[in-house]
């Protein structure tokens, strides 16, 4: 099944990363993954 991801614009993504990182103990980065799929993958393991 075909996928793209969508683009939120980087505002939004800092504004989204900058709280997780500065609240959550140990989180030093948040990624946002821009592969399609196929060949990447839409879930994480």
């Amino acid at each position: 099944m075909p996928a793209d991801f969508y683009h939120p614009g980087m505002g939004f993504l800092g504004n989204t990363a900058a709280p997780i990182i500065d609240e959550a103990r140990g989180i030093n980065r948040v990624v946002y993954d821009v592969t399609s799929k196929p060949p990447g993958i839409i879930e994480w393991e």
